[in-house]
């Protein structure tokens, strides 16, 4: 939106941020450290602010060879041969500043962490460099860490404030941001002025419905972090220019979403603790409890070992002679040993994670009394509730038992440390969707951080970093890819941006 002559600036700072989660956060705490004035802007109201950080398993990529992550990471974004959904600069800016991002969080957050693993799923050259860390409190316990840094910055944050428009002068430089900011029951419009520069860092587009079913190659899909994710910052870049990319593309897992509760659920499929250290070696230890994943036929059609990052691109599968999507929903079917297991819902992180937004029983019976649970007493009695043929359902659950007894899942491949039988009724189902944490398009970055315009030029003034406009594309980097991806380009669009020289209106 172009700024009009005589307009009243209400607020004025040099960067102005988009967006408090963890990539705003980043922004903000670097950009200060650069000598710049900061202003964040956040939409949620200050008591009830929750983030997708905040709600992540806490887990972030620090590779230990930047020449190796690259060659990995390039790999991870070939589309085919001579083409990559990533430019080569920005991968190279993404593996210099990750390799940096455990010294970040120790020296700058003050934050112990610990080794996590190697956890990329991805099986490409340079994977053995993909080591991860985990931090204490998990996700929670970083965002709290980001936030006491911004707090004693004495950064400003403006909290119920969302950013409507962007402001550009007759150059085309954005030169501020137009915001609705509400006291109470009173709503005002304020023009805020940047200075030098507009930090783009507001999430994704998981809960706007509209951009999911337009853009993503699968739907639905279901969120499992801040509702306050609708894809504003992809309008409000489209306003002034911007090229968009990555728009199809997502992190899919098979999420339990219900109909009385907006946000999905990680899964804890198999019961088990959840290790500080992970790695995708196979170990003699087996599952707590048994489990499959049917479609609406009945049938097993994966191996529910899936890496989680990616099965929505097996889910998605779209029969063209039925002309439905036959696995969405897909059933998660288990037997009593999984429900005394505990929580089937992960209550390190998510909405049922130390945000308490959903308090998920130990026993799982609130969740059945609300119908989130079926129940039957036979496989037979479990399909008719589901709607699914018995014959199939009862075929599946027979095999698979099969295949435990033999330690060997001939039809999918499973790893036999997961092939705990199912022979303890009853017998339960929860309904799956594809969902996830993330989506990752939005506005065109380069190596800078800076937003790109439709001719590749960079809009002199707006900057991105996070989940908008990721540089992952189909894949991503499983196992702390996406926080690695906060770390890394809040810091390059803190320090770049408070470099910028000041605009004119």
């Amino acid at each position: 939106m172009l700024v009009e002559k005589g307009m009243k600036w209400h607020l004025s700072s040099e960067v102005v941020i988009i967006g408090y989660g963890g990539a705003g956060a980043v922004t903000g705490i670097s950009a200060y450290d650069q000598g710049a004035d900061v202003l964040i802007l956040e939409k949620q109201a200050e008591d009830t602010h929750y983030t997708n950080t905040g709600m992540s398993l806490g887990v972030f990529l620090s590779p230990t060879d930047p020449e190796r992550a690259v060659r990995h990471m390039e790999e991870v974004c070939r589309a085919e041969e001579g083409y990559s959904w990533t430019d080569k600069e920005v991968i190279r800016a993404w593996s210099k500043y990750t390799c940096g991002n455990k010294a970040w969080v120790e020296e700058t957050l003050e934050l112990p962490v610990q080794e996590f693993g190697n956890t990329a799923g991805t099986p490409f050259d340079g994977r053995e460099s993909m080591m991860a860390y985990a931090t204490r409190g998990y996700g929670y316990g970083l965002f709290r860490a980001l936030h006491e840094q911004v707090r004693r910055r004495s950064i400003n944050v403006l909290y119920d404030c969302p950013a409507r428009r962007l402001l550009t002068n007759s150059q085309g430089e954005v030169v501020g941001v137009r915001v609705m900011q509400h006291v109470g029951d009173d709503a005002r419009e304020l023009n805020i002025r940047a200075a030098k520069a507009v930090v783009l860092t507001p999430g994704g587009f998981q809960f706007n419905e509209t951009m999911k079913l337009n853009y993503l190659r699968v739907y639905p899909f279901y969120g499992h972090g801040t509702t306050a994710n609708t894809g504003d910052g992809v309008t409000m870049a489209q306003e002034v220019g911007a090229d968009l990319w990555h728009m199809n593309c997502c992190t899919g897992r098979m999420m339990a979403k219900f109909p009385d509760f907006p946000i999905a659920f990680s899964l804890n499929f198999g019961g088990e603790a959840r290790p500080l250290r992970r790695s995708h070696v196979e170990t003699p230890v087996r599952t707590g409890a048994g489990f499959i994943v049917v479609d609406q036929h009945g049938h097993r059609y994966a191996n529910e070992n899936a890496k989680p990052h990616y099965v929505h691109y097996e889910m998605s599968l779209y029969d063209s002679q039925g002309l439905r999507h036959s696995r969405i929903p897909s059933y998660w079917v288990f037997d009593q040993r999984r429900i005394e297991a505990g929580p089937l819902a992960h209550t390190e992180f998510g909405a049922a994670g130390p945000y308490r937004l959903y308090q998920w029983s130990l026993d799982n019976k609130q969740e059945m009394e609300r119908g989130w649970i079926a129940v039957g007493d036979t496989p037979r009695e479990l399909a008719g509730r589901l709607g699914v043929d018995p014959g199939n359902l009862q075929k599946a659950l027979r095999d698979y038992n099969g295949y435990c007894e033999l330690g060997l899942d001939t039809e999918f491949s499973r790893l036999p440390s997961s092939l705990v039988p199912l022979d303890s009724p009853p017998y339960y189902a929860v309904r799956l969707y594809p969902g996830g944490p993330t989506t990752h398009g939005g506005p065109r970055r380069n190596a800078q951080a800076q937003v790109l315009d439709l001719d590749g030029l960079p809009i002199h003034g707006l900057y991105g970093a996070g989940e908008l406009g990721s540089v992952y594309g189909m894949l991503c980097i499983a196992g702390g890819g996406f926080l690695a991806e906060c770390l890394a380009f809040g810091r390059i669009a803190g320090e770049c941006s408070a470099q910028e020289k000041v605009h004119g209106i």
